[in-house]
């Protein structure tokens, strides 16, 4: 009997043994918690995602990893049951869209091992990400500009860079090829270079900054040893600033000549002038008067003077109505004839696409009829209005915005009947400034093109669209 309260009592200071040591989680464990590696330092902006990332070992086996902030509500544990002695961290947190830009949180993170011991170690995070490109502004030479061999320095290279932070400049070219380790948050790069070979040569220049990202912009010229242009280009304007304040360049394209001898000398223009002695120049770069603008000799009825810039007199049209307008730059001499059109007209037309609105209320995803959204689609065209004195000229005032709501790319098309597809305009990809009756491609404009408000003016005898700033 006495053995067998001796065993009884044995078993019952074992099961109490057992029951107390199933009131702690904890085990009896001499080991620490260690981070193998922790990214410590974390580049983030509001309302995005950033990773926690890291390795943690215990021999003991890790049994949670938390992180807490309370400023962002955030109390996250993850328990691992199966004690792993090695972890890697991976979690994902969204920062706050309320997160006020470039400032510093500093985020603890601890790890618990199986027997209830702690690590804790810091992550800072630092709302400042840089996600935006380099801008490259190139002051000169002008894109598409025709340069004539002279005494060297034929190509003035000029470029404006700016960034948060810039890291390296590249020049490719036939001409130059060049690497430039940069810092900072601007630099100039200015060049001259001596050409002695005529050709075509393209610049193509791309800007890194320190976080990576990248902008690329290129330009174009033509190096000439006599006056011989590969474009034209006709304007009524009077700047610079004027020639490029339209969405797709203001100059208008000329015909060049494709008879043998007058290839790259004879070029005719049609414009529509809407006022008696309506004022033009031609110029062979597209977006600027310099190097060269050709004007009217004021001394020589029907001759051309060459000049530098837009104060070169300029060429008359003397009435209201179409006009080609032709130069010859063998014997420096330029004709102004009208003509009358005899292309069909159109009873109204309209424009059609995502991101356009009318009176910036009135979306072209708008049906006309039920009020559905169809963007993209004739029915939910908006009409231009019909010049008074014109019938081929239309104009309309619109608001570009980014569509909510909607996944999409932000464009336009043009077409003259609210039923159907035909007829319909897009783009010529290689002139903007042009539409292509019943072909083309669909215009998508810029980021830069959106909240701004703009006159459209569309002739459908010179297939030629206007978008102006308004």
């Amino acid at each position: 009997m006495k053995t067998i309260k001796t065993k009884l009592v044995v078993l019952t200071g074992f099961l109490t043994m057992l029951l107390g040591c199933g009131d702690d989680d904890s085990v009896n464990v001499d080991s620490i918690p260690e981070f193998q590696s922790l990214i410590q330092q974390v580049s983030s902006l509001p309302g995005e995602e950033f990773l926690f990332e890291g390795i943690v070992t215990d021999p003991a086996g890790i049994k949670s990893v938390n992180f807490k902030y309370e400023a962002w509500f955030l109390d996250k544990t993850i328990m691992k049951d199966s004690l792993p002695e090695t972890y890697t961290i991976s979690y994902k947190f969204k920062v706050p869209d309320d997160a006020t830009e470039f400032s510093v949180h500093t985020i603890p993170v601890t790890i618990t091992n199986a027997g209830n011991i702690a690590s804790t170690k810091e992550v800072v995070v630092t709302l400042d990400k840089d996600i935006a490109a380099p801008s490259i502004n190139i002051n000169s030479p002008v894109n598409g500009a025709t340069i004539l061999i002279g005494d060297g320095d034929e190509v003035n290279l000029d470029i404006d860079l700016a960034d948060r932070e810039l890291a390296e400049l590249k020049i490719e070219s036939d001409l130059l090829n060049e690497t430039i380790p940069l810092s900072g948050a601007s630099y100039n790069y200015s060049n001259s270079i001596n050409v002695t070979d005529e050709g075509d040569y393209e610049f193509i220049i791309t800007v890194t900054d320190a976080t990576g990202n990248e902008a690329t912009a290129s330009v174009s010229v033509s190096v000439v040893s006599d006056l011989q242009f590969n474009a034209m280009y006709l304007t009524d304007e009077t700047s610079d600033a004027s020639l490029n304040q339209d969405i797709f360049g203001i100059p208008f394209s000329t015909v060049g000549s494709q008879l043998s001898g007058e290839s790259g000398y004879v070029f005719t223009g049609r414009y529509y002038s809407t006022a008696a002695n309506s004022e033009v120049r031609f110029v062979p770069q597209q977006g600027s008067f310099k190097p060269f603008t050709f004007g009217a000799d004021p001394s020589n009825p029907g001759k051309l003077l060459l000049g530098q810039d837009e104060t070169i007199d300029p060429i008359i049209i003397p009435g209201v109505g179409y006009y080609e307008v032709s130069m010859d730059i063998r014997d420096l001499s330029y004709s102004v004839t009208p003509y009358t059109p005899t292309d069909a007209t159109f009873d109204q037309v309209y424009i059609i696409g995502r991101g356009i609105y009318i009176d910036a209320t009135t979306s072209t995803c708008t049906n006309n009829t039920d009020g559905s959204t169809q963007c993209w689609n004739f029915r939910s065209g908006k009409p231009f209005t019909q010049d008074a004195n014109n019938d081929y000229l239309w104009t309309i005032d619109v608001t570009l915005q980014d569509q909510p709501n909607d996944e999409g790319a932000n464009g336009y098309i043009l077409n003259a009947n609210p039923s159907g597809w035909a007829p319909f305009w897009r783009t010529n990809p290689d002139d903007r400034s042009q539409t292509i009756p019943g072909g083309g491609s669909n215009y998508v404009f810029e980021d830069s093109a959106l909240n701004k408000d703009y006159t459209f003016i569309f002739d459908t005898h010179l297939n030629r669209i206007i978008a102006r700033e308004r």
